[in-house]
Order: structure tokens, then sequence, then C-alpha cells
């Protein structure tokens, strides 16, 4: 079982996702039907996908609602994180 942290937004393009995390982590950012299959174990494709960030602005391609994840990865403490559409 994965552990994630997830988070929906409704975004346009002329804004962007910002992601502050207390410690580095995977994030990836998917549409609401690579969401679903991400959660059910399936193949999915990721929007964006950034290894080993703690901060990271996101811009989406088109207006929709998006879904951020964390991949909380190997680290023994629990990543917090903020998630603002700016």
């Amino acid at each position: 079982m994965k552990k994630y942290l997830h988070y929906q937004c409704k975004v346009t393009p002329e804004h962007f996702i910002r992601v502050s995390l207390s410690a580095k982590a995977n994030v990836m950012l998917l549409d609401t039907l690579n969401f679903y299959r991400y959660q059910g174990g399936k193949p999915y494709a990721a929007t964006s996908t950034y290894t080993d960030v703690s901060e990271i602005e996101i811009r989406v391609p088109f207006k929709s609602t998006w879904h951020v994840i964390i991949e909380q990865m190997l680290y023994p403490e629990v990543i917090r994180a903020t998630v603002k559409v700016i």
C-alpha cells in the first residue's frame, strides 16, 4: 500500500499550485481519471512529476480539477504539506 497525501484543487492555467513540504518527497499532478487509476493500483499517467523536492510551483495545462499526490517515500517521520492555489 502506498503512503501518500492527496489534495484536490480546481485550477485554471492563469494560476499555479504551490506545494511546500516539511521534508523532501515525490510530487505528482494527476487529472481525475488518472488519480482514480493511481488510487486503485492501476497504470496511470501523471501530467507532471517532481522527484525529491521540498517546494514546487506547478502550472496546469488546462482548467480542471487536479489532484496533487505527495508520496511519503521511506521517511520515518510524517511529512506535513501546504498546498495553495496562487
